[in-house]
């Protein structure tokens, strides 16, 4: 059987394409988090991605929180869901809403303002880091040991598409001296309605 984990932060749109890709692919995968928040402490970050960095912070504070990894993934798919399909704003009533879907007490939305778990966000971010072997931004999936930046999908795939890509990238894992494909990304990502 193939382990694979999915780095990525609630609040980006290629981490939450890369979760319906392997959902819709029907691979069974973990979900870890990483920051964006904390990928962008000491770098200047461009005015039209501010408030997703800002959202980042105040998700990954709550996702740390909850201390069964089950229950923080279903909030984290919860939350990514309401931000990506449904365009809602990241703030109180928002986060309070994917807790209630993940059967965690809304209370927890209040560490959204509280310093208090930012180690713990700076922990999960920092084994992201660890499992690629340099920095990397969201998301990151790792198959059995190895890790890779991405995939950064512009559009879902259909499931057909989604099983090849993954097959794919499972046999990319199995050759050890296998290290990067990149093509040119054009334009921002579509994220289907839901």
């Amino acid at each position: 059987m193939t382990d694979v984990v999915l780095y990525g932060d609630p609040v980006c749109p290629f981490a939450w394409l890369a979760y319906r890709w392997l959902a819709d692919a029907d691979a069974e995968f973990s979900m870890r988090p990483m920051s964006l928040a904390v990928l962008n402490e000491g770098h200047t970050v461009p005015e039209s991605h501010r408030q997703r960095v800002e959202d980042s912070l105040h998700a990954g504070r709550v996702r740390a929180a909850i201390e069964d990894p089950a229950a923080a993934a279903r909030f984290h798919v919860a939350l990514a869901r309401r931000v990506h399909e449904q365009r809602q704003p990241v703030g109180d009533a928002v986060l309070r809403a994917a807790l209630r879907e993940a059967d965690l007490p809304e209370e927890l939305a209040n560490q959204a303002d509280s310093s208090e778990a930012d180690q713990a966000v700076h922990s999960a971010h920092r084994a992201s880091q660890d499992a690629l072997g340099e920095t990397g931004g969201s998301p990151i999936i790792e198959i059995d040991g190895r890790a890779f930046f991405g995939p950064v999908l512009t559009e879902l795939p259909s499931p057909a598409e989604g099983r090849a890509l993954f097959d794919a990238l499972r046999a990319t894992a199995a050759v050890p001296a296998f290290a990067e494909l990149r093509r040119p990304r054009v334009g921002a990502p579509t994220i289907p309605e839901g």
